[in-house]
């Protein structure tokens, strides 16, 4: 998929509506993200940030024997990412690669946020954007710094810009 940029106010209410939806389950999001992240859209658009892309993915997409690439740009900016737990307890940690079609080069893994409890929620903001140099694939594996497959991961959403 390529870089679709949008308006930052846009993205904003299809955060809102994303946080809103039934992809949360019962339990809902947490205030503490829904603050983190109407804090970081309003500090990227007092810094000038006014464009991004809202990318959405599923736990299937994760669980993807190399991964799901969402982004075959090249150069983009990682603002953001919030992924929610579907269901079992299995631990699990959600990844971002640095690479466009593939989850299994361990130097190429920017982020892995720890699911190992039903329904638990986790996401990581950086203010100054994470810069990725191919694009990125959304995986899961079964422990932080290796690259077995992981499964009963979550879904959720990166915001992402303009390198």
């Amino acid at each position: 998929m390529a870089l679709a940029l949008q308006d930052t106010q846009l993205i904003w209410r299809k955060v809102a509506a994303y946080f809103a939806s039934a992809n949360l389950s019962s339990s809902g999001t947490s205030p503490v993200a829904v603050a983190a992240f109407e804090a970081l859209l309003k500090n990227l658009i007092s810094r000038g940030v006014a464009q991004l892309q809202f990318a959405p993915f599923t736990e299937a997409q994760c669980d993807d024997d190399d991964g799901t690439g969402l982004s075959d740009n090249g150069a983009c900016t990682l603002y953001g990412v919030y992924v929610k737990k579907v269901s079992a307890a299995t631990d699990n940690y959600f990844k971002v690669y640095n690479n466009a079609t593939v989850d299994t080069t361990a130097t190429d893994q920017v982020l892995a946020l720890p699911l190992l409890g039903t329904l638990e929620e986790a996401f990581e903001i950086h203010p100054g954007g994470l810069p990725l140099s191919v694009g990125f694939t959304v995986t899961q594996h079964t422990t932080s710094i290796g690259v077995t497959d992981g499964s009963d991961g979550g879904h959720g959403f990166l915001l992402i810009g303009a390198a």
